[in-house]
């Protein structure tokens, strides 16, 4: 199975770590798992105009995915920059982080509450350690407030649920790899989204760049 992840940002920093790292004990051993970058599109994603300015790129490598024979896709922002569309554009599966996050959590407690450091999304990748400090009060104060369930606010805090878990004692979700796991989980029992739902669109003519062909 391949699964390959958008990040739909054009700042490459986030993924310096070995990506079979990255994905731990969310996808099987055998399972490929690709990151790509967008052509074009913001640094980062913090605002609906930064969603709007990547979403038709999200939706260009999507397509050049299963083009290319992944078997699911994953756009890995909490926004979920394009999904809808890719959704409508692909028969193969695409997952958002923010979506997969969402849904699963309420499975998990009734109070779910987003933590975030407060931070840039560029000032996460500048300053780690910085930012896992912040998310951790941040994450005692919900928790003081009555959250049960934690989702981090960001895939740009990829790597820190399991840490943060340990010292709050209660569940932590990352988007990202839950994405990744609904992905594979949606190859391995033949599901994908429901073209009554997401109907493919019609040809016509539409020109941005990068979807001349």
């Amino acid at each position: 199975m391949k699964i390959c992840v958008i990040v739909p940002i054009i700042t490459k920093g986030f993924m310096k770590e070995d990506v079979r790292k990255r994905v731990g004990n969310y996808v099987r051993p055998d399972t490929v798992v690709d990151f790509i970058n967008v052509d074009y599109g913001p640094a980062s994603i913090e605002s609906r105009y930064d969603d709007a300015m990547a979403a038709p790129f999200v939706v260009k490598k999507a397509e050049w995915a299963e083009k290319n024979g992944y078997d699911a896709v994953v756009v890995s922002c909490m926004m979920d920059p394009g999904v809808k569309a890719a959704k409508e554009a692909l028969d193969i599966p695409v997952v958002g982080a923010g979506e997969a996050a969402r849904q699963i959590a309420p499975l998990l407690g009734d109070n779910v509450v987003r933590v975030s450091p407060q931070l840039s999304v560029l000032e996460l990748l500048e300053n780690p350690e910085k930012a896992y400090k912040r998310l951790l009060e941040n994450a005692k104060k919900a928790l003081d407030e009555g959250a049960q369930v934690l989702i981090l606010s960001c895939t740009g805090l990829t790597g820190m649920a399991e840490k943060l878990q340990k010292e709050v004692g209660v569940p932590v979700l990352e988007g990202e790899s839950l994405a990744l796991s609904l992905a594979q989980m949606f190859v391995d029992v033949r599901l994908s989204q429901s073209k009554l739902a997401y109907k493919t669109p019609p040809k016509k003519k539409r020109i941005l760049p990068g979807f001349e062909e």
